[in-house]
């Protein structure tokens, strides 16, 4: 249903609107009354000293926050927040302005700078979960924390985040750890560092910056003016080597050549992992409507789940110098996988008619004439599928076909009934088991 984007769910069961993928995989009766019935939990059960918002939904949050944690973390981190879309009733629905999505869930997220998740915590008001040692650094610097003190860092690893997040205490916590940290900081968090102001700074031209050592010695902050001014904290490096980078002028209707700290080009390079993750997660968003905020949670961390398992393919078959499929392939061959399990194979309702003798040879008669016309075309199963070694039974069929056991190219009679291509099963040539067996 990410992929097949329809308006209502009903739609998809509908005549003109029909999508046998789904439509033939499980009936709407049957849709509906799982969707409705849908718990992780026993309302019944809780604890009334339990004061997670989220119990309802814990079970499934638990089981992705444990396999995200067991991705390996790369040099550059990047922590930044996520929103979760939901307009219903929920206290602890959030708005952020800026976010493609204004109103949802947020939820604080660390991944690596090529969009992979290594943790995450959603946000819970007073009640969200965090380290009782973090929380006098406030939410945001705290949580930085709290997100890097679930993994195994190894020493000097870099963390990339905004403003929200950044303060001079957290640059001198993560220096204490061995860590790195980079990121842009508020005029009203730097405490009492002097820096140039932006109207001297604007009168002097684009790209200058200025350079403030904290007195401790472990921070430095850079003022770096642009169209507008930023400010950089960071323990890692200073301004750093002077980079060009061309910019538009409005006034002379040509691009410039204007200076940019270090600093400023590593933030810019590797702060985007939050964005990209989102961006992967808004192509093919599994979208239900729904008035209950659990089911958005759910299917949100199974899209999570299948955005990180495809990261981590494509970073693996990167490494063997081998192609990979895209996003929507990947998505398409877990659905084959788990469509072709046992169990959800669509049975008709009532018992088969019996056709009449004239009906019969009429069949027949057609069946023999459009076997003429055109060759049949079979495709071939994805992996999953065809090495699952379960329900895969031989029939024979009247015409014969090529056997698709590459590379045998003799025609065959035998069909395998999941798989649905022809297979060769001779006394002295088995494709049948050769095709299903994992190479």
């Amino acid at each position: 249903m990410g992929v097949f984007n329809l308006p209502r769910y009903r739609m998809y069961w509908g005549t003109r609107t029909r999508i046998p993928l789904i439509a033939d995989t499980m009936n709407f009766n049957r849709f509906s009354r799982l969707r409705s019935f849908v718990h992780l939990v026993d309302n019944t059960s809780k604890d009334p000293d339990n004061l997670d918002r989220l119990w309802k939904v814990r079970p499934v949050i638990d089981i992705v926050q444990k396999k995200t944690q067991t991705i390996s973390p790369s040099e550059h981190l990047s922590c930044d927040e996520q929103m979760v879309p939901f307009t219903g009733n929920l206290d602890i629905k959030q708005y952020i302005r800026g976010k493609p999505c204004l109103w949802g869930i947020k939820i604080f997220v660390l991944c690596n700078a090529d969009g992979r998740v290594l943790s995450f915590e959603i946000y819970q008001g007073k009640k969200t979960n965090m380290a009782e040692e973090y929380k006098s650094f406030g939410l945001g610097a705290g949580m930085v924390l709290n997100l890097a003190g679930r993994l195994q860092l190894v020493e000097f690893t870099k963390l990339y985040f905004d403003n929200f997040f950044t303060s001079l205490a957290l640059l001198e916590r993560l220096s204490e750890m061995g860590l790195y940290g980079t990121g842009t900081i508020r005029s009203n968090r730097l405490q009492g560092a002097r820096l140039d102001t932006d109207s001297d700074m604007k009168k002097r031209g684009r790209g200058l910056f200025c350079e403030v050592v904290a007195s401790s010695g472990y921070t430095c902050l850079v003022k770096w003016m642009d169209n507008r001014s930023v400010i950089l904290a960071s323990n890692m490096i200073g301004s750093g080597a002077v980079n060009k980078v061309r910019r538009w002028c409005k006034q002379t209707k040509a691009y410039l050549q204007v200076d940019q700290p270090q600093v400023v080009s590593l933030y810019n390079q590797y702060m985007g992992g939050v964005d990209k993750i989102d961006q992967i997660l808004s192509y093919y968003r599994t979208f239900i409507r729904s008035k209950k905020w659990t089911m958005r949670l759910i299917f949100h961390m199974v899209d999570l789940s299948i955005c990180n398992s495809w990261l981590e393919y494509v970073a693996d078959r990167k490494a063997k110098a081998e192609r990979s499929m895209d996003l929507l392939s990947f998505r398409m061959e877990i659905t084959e996988a788990l469509t072709s399990a046992e169990g959800m194979t669509p049975r008709r309702r009532g018992r088969p008619r019996s056709l009449t003798s004239s009906e019969e040879d009429e069949h027949e008669n057609v069946d023999e004439s459009a076997s003429r016309k055109r060759k049949m075309k079979f495709q071939r199963p994805c992996s999953a599928v065809k090495n699952d070694a379960f329900s895969h039974w031989p029939q024979k069929v009247k015409g014969q076909s090529r056997c698709k056991n590459s590379p045998c190219v003799l025609k065959t009679r035998t069909m395998c009934l999941k798989c649905n291509v022809p297979l060769c099963l001779e006394e002295d040539k088995n494709c049948f088991k050769e095709f299903h067996i994992k190479k």
